[in-house]
């Protein structure tokens, strides 16, 4: 994995409010495949959302090709978080701050 780029935006302004987690990825291959989904045990802090952005590499041709990927958070506990923790790769995170937008 190349590159990686997220947000995370917190919509306070309707009820339930929600988080979204929404970036790109740029894999090796242009038939691989990108999930993005909380991490089981979370962490210590209750702050940090962590998530796991997961790539199936496919057999295709080897092309940097960007992936989409996206994470819905409507739970009561969704205006907790402060920062989003994206686990990828071999021991490679990226933690990006939550921007409320309400």
């Amino acid at each position: 994995m190349i590159n990686i780029t997220a947000n995370a935006l917190l919509n306070s302004k309707e009820e339930p409010n929600s988080l979204t987690v929404h970036g790109s990825i740029i894999t090796y291959r242009a038939d691989d495949s990108v999930t993005l989904s909380k991490a089981e045990p979370q962490g210590v802090v209750e702050e940090i959302l962590i998530l796991d952005l997961k790539v199936v590499q496919g057999s295709g041709p080897m092309k940097g090709t960007p992936k989409p990927f996206h994470y819905l958070n409507t739970d009561a506990n969704a205006s907790i978080f402060g920062k989003v923790s994206i686990c990828y790769g071999a021991d490679q995170e990226l933690t990006i701050d939550v921007e409320s937008i309400g």
